[in-house]
């Protein structure tokens, strides 16, 4: 079988880094590196050559950015341009070269180069979407990496029509978050007394009539969607993961007790239907060691390894967050992506290892970004239900053209058309038959 030589002058861990990344972890292209000119000017390979100046005409030349041969963090002048109607920077300046640097481009962002920078950061400690280059250039909503890719490969068809290319296929991956399994069940005496003080202190009189009938069993709980999450994932043959708090209870983590019955038995049933996976709490990004215990509280109830993850309230930084859950085991995880807004924070539409820019090293974590969250659509974009699927029909369409990954969180609370979420029951199934077309 014929591979593709990639020649490099002096080949670092950023180079083997980014050309796994797209020839291995986005298309699939038996390559080699060398940085030793006379062989690959001898070999009879197809030829890539990543540096400053072209070697020969049988090559794809791609004029090297100095940012993969650097140690460190430095300050990246980034400049976008456009090339087929895509956004690119890093451009080359010889007219025989390709249009831009992929490699560089697609290490700063997917590295997330830019979080590592000084940055502006929101009120729990996240980065904020409005600091990164995607926001700035308005192409946050494009997978750009995976564009870029896409644009390469077909320069590599047709200098190369012999080489072999396995290609990627569209994928979905529905992920929902269960921050609050019910919404009057098992929430203990001081909690339900406190809630039953607020309703009548408010004239809450529906809300009062439907915790009575859900507590003498006459009413289902409003949060328990389950069934039709069920359905919905049978129907349209879903590959769905749970993620499931079982933080101590705090003023961001509100779910009720993993010690609870009735929650038990709803993991174990979840657990039977879909992986499970966990979802550390907001106070395990402070406290030492309690992103253990949540794990192994998981672990204990479904009787089954948690390999993969997804932090609440979407708490990353990095790469500390990546390398606190490879010391509890996780090896997947679900947390690359925004809470204020839809899109790729890592300008990608597939999984991939993370490399970690402190030590330049890659760090044994596969990453999973998701690109479109309901809590977005209607808190932030402020979007009625009838809204949402014409929002998300471009963001779709664009993971489609490009065989990409889609990934979208939903949470139990949204399916109970209740509350704030009244009139939103439908909307994730009108979702799932945009995709599905």
């Amino acid at each position: 079988m014929q591979s593709l030589l990639i020649y490099v002058p002096k080949i670092t861990t950023r180079h083997q880094y980014v050309f796994g990344l797209i020839f291995n972890e986005i298309y699939k292209i038996e390559y080699q590196l060398t940085d030793e000119k006379h062989t690959y000017l001898n070999a009879q390979n197809s030829k890539l050559n990543y540096s400053l100046l072209p070697i020969c005409d049988s090559e794809i030349f791609i004029e090297a950015h100095s940012l993969l041969n650097e140690r460190g963090i430095n300050e990246v002048l980034i400049q976008v341009g456009e090339h087929e109607n895509c956004p690119v920077f890093f451009q080359s300046s010889n007219e025989n070269a390709f249009a831009y640097d992929i490699f560089a481009s697609s290490f700063y962002l997917v590295s997330r180069y830019e979080e590592y920078l000084p940055h502006l950061k929101d009120k729990y400690n996240r980065f904020k979407a409005e600091e990164s280059v995607a926001f700035k250039h308005n192409f946050l909503q494009k997978p750009v990496v995976n564009i870029w890719a896409k644009q390469l490969i077909s320069v590599i068809e047709n200098k190369f029509p012999d080489l072999q290319i396995k290609y990627p296929v569209f994928k979905y991956i529905s992920t929902i978050d269960i921050d609050n399994a019910f919404l009057y069940k098992g929430k203990g005496f001081v909690r339900s007394v406190a809630f039953l003080l607020k309703a009548v202190l408010s004239f809450d009189t529906d809300s009062l009539k439907m915790a009575v009938a859900v507590s003498l069993g006459k009413r289902k709980d409003p949060f328990d969607t389950f069934s039709l999450q069920f359905n919905l994932q049978k129907k349209y043959d879903i590959d769905l993961r749970y993620f499931v708090l079982l933080g101590d209870y705090g003023l961001n983590d509100k779910n009720i007790s993993y010690t609870n019955s009735k929650f038990q038995a709803l993991v174990k049933r979840l657990a039977d239907l879909a992986p499970v996976g966990i979802h550390p709490s907001f106070g395990s990004s402070i406290k030492e060691n309690q992103l253990a215990v949540e794990i192994k509280r998981l672990e204990d109830i479904q009787r089954r390894e948690v390999t993969f993850s997804r932090q609440h309230f979407l708490q990353l930084s990095l790469p500390q967050t990546y390398k606190r859950l490879l010391e509890a085991g996780i090896s997947n995880d679900y947390t690359m992506g925004y809470a204020s807004t839809l899109g790729f924070r890592a300008g990608i539409a597939s999984s991939f290892t993370f490399y970690n820019l402190d030590v330049e090293q890659v760090l044994p974590i596969k990453v999973y970004p998701f690109a479109i969250v309901d809590d977005i659509l209607k808190f932030n974009m402020q979007l009625n239900p009838d809204e949402v699927v014409k929002q998300l029909e471009e963001i779709i369409n664009e993971v489609k053209q490009v065989d990409g990954m889609l990934i979208s969180i939903w949470h139990n609370d949204t399916f109970s058309d209740t509350g704030e979420w009244k009139g939103w029951r439908n909307v994730y199934e009108d979702m799932l038959k945009l995709i599905h077309i």
